[in-house]
């Protein structure tokens, strides 16, 4: 399905009446579309404790007691969480996975849709299940599930059995982090912010050792520094470094492999981007209360903003640096430092073409959705949109979205919008 060439980039627009699902079902769930717009779903009540999925206008043949977290993954299959008979399992296109499991939440899948992966409860332990495998080893208790893009799978989990109110095992440290269902012997008192390498071979996450001190683990080797607090690791040159935010002292700094990297002071570091290819770091820093930025390779943006910058992301190539924020009282896009000027209600991060030329968005604004290219606000108005695409030759769009209860798959041309 990620092979934009083979799809329909010719047909001006195709349509679907969704309004009518409404008489037909007790009630129906918000729906999803698949990334080529061919197919718009959604969970549908048939009867008392009876669902099912609907896809263009038909049910899959077998209904179910429960659904939910209904998803089209990237290469076009449609995958439900669902439950007959008190046991839930993963359903794609219909067809259940043989595994049953107690309760499953956590849906996730790789950006190719070869793997999907859930957090599972069977037998009162937890775990993982990629692909309708079940991690071998359970435990008392998961959190932070992470599915690497090469389906390697990996979580925070309990391994010390705690009583209620044992304060004294909880300090000393309950929680160890597993992958691919084997735990490292360290434990700690918390666990967060799982990341993986590159090569979905290790994992580096922020752990508390005590009720005072917070590090990072690099593969289960903690740093040698003790933290006031610390969050969001991320893997740098290929796997052999990893980055972090941690406090000290008061203030926040970027550390690079238990060594300050940029070597300066912020009220605030929040999530970081990286670049591999083009060894970029950039990071969401404050450097005044009140005031967000981005610091890339230890050099300020001339940007900011005042409530928060909820994503940052480089394009593939590297050569853009994209930012979603917040300021005063409405969303926007920045993308190298400049902004789209776009005032939303709401703003999705932006698809960018495979030349970077192109940047396609979808934003809310005043009850009603819109598309944004380059910053340009496309006129025509919707009730919803979902995730806009770019054709391979960067001059098409493909928009998706519903409109007077029908929805609509429609190519755009770019000369046509900006």
């Amino acid at each position: 399905m990620k092979d934009k060439q083979n799809w329909d980039w010719q047909t001006p627009e195709k349509q679907v009446p969704v309004k009518e699902w409404q008489d037909e079902f007790n009630w129906v769930q918000q729906p999803c579309v698949s990334p080529d717009g061919e197919k718009i779903a959604a969970i549908v009540n048939t009867d008392e404790a009876e669902f099912a999925v609907c896809v263009n206008g038909q049910t899959w043949p077998e209904t179910v007691e429960k659904a939910w977290s209904l998803q089209f993954i990237p290469d076009g299959r449609l995958a439900v969480l669902m439950a007959n008979d008190d046991e839930w399992t993963v359903g794609v296109d219909g067809e259940p996975w043989e595994t049953g499991f107690d309760y499953i939440w956590d849906l996730k899948t790789t950006p190719d849709g070869a793997f999907i992966g859930a957090a599972i409860q069977t037998d009162g332990e937890y775990g993982m299940a990629v692909n309708d495998q079940m991690w071998e080893q359970l435990y008392q208790n998961i959190t932070g599930t992470v599915l690497s893009p090469q389906g390697a799978s990996a979580a925070v989990v309990q391994v010390v059995p705690m009583g209620q109110a044992d304060i004294t095992t909880f300090a000393s440290g309950i929680f160890s982090a597993a992958l691919n269902g084997e735990v490292a012997s360290e434990t700690y008192m918390d666990i967060k912010d799982i990341c993986f390498d590159s090569q979905g071979k290790k994992i580096a996450y922020a752990i508390r050792k005590n009720r005072l001190d917070y590090s990072i683990a690099n593969h289960h080797f903690p740093w040698s520094s003790d933290f006031q607090f610390t969050w969001g690791p991320c893997f740098a040159d290929h796997g052999k470094s990893v980055i972090a935010p941690v406090r000290r002292n008061g203030k926040w700094f970027l550390y690079k492999d238990n060594a300050d990297f940029w070597n300066r002071p912020f009220e605030q570091v929040w999530n970081i981007a990286v670049h591999e290819p083009s060894n970029k770091i950039a990071a969401i820093v404050s450097e005044k209360f009140g005031k967000w930025s981005v610091c890339e390779n230890n050099t300020m943006l001339d940007f900011s903003c005042d409530t928060m910058i909820s994503e940052l992301f480089y394009s593939d190539n590297g050569q853009l640096l994209i930012a979603l924020f917040k300021d005063k009282g409405t969303w926007d896009i920045a993308v190298n430092g400049k902004k789209w000027n776009l005032t939303a209600d709401k703003l999705w991060a932006p698809q960018v073409s495979s030349d970077t030329t192109v940047l396609a968005a979808r934003m809310e604004k005043n009850g009603r959705f819109h598309l944004v290219v380059n910053g340009t606000v496309y006129p025509e108005q919707f009730e919803m949109m979902f995730e806009p695409a770019i054709s391979p030759d960067n001059k098409k769009i493909l928009l998706k979205a519903i409109k007077n209860g029908i929805y609509s798959r429609q190519i755009l041309s770019l000369d046509k919008i900006v």
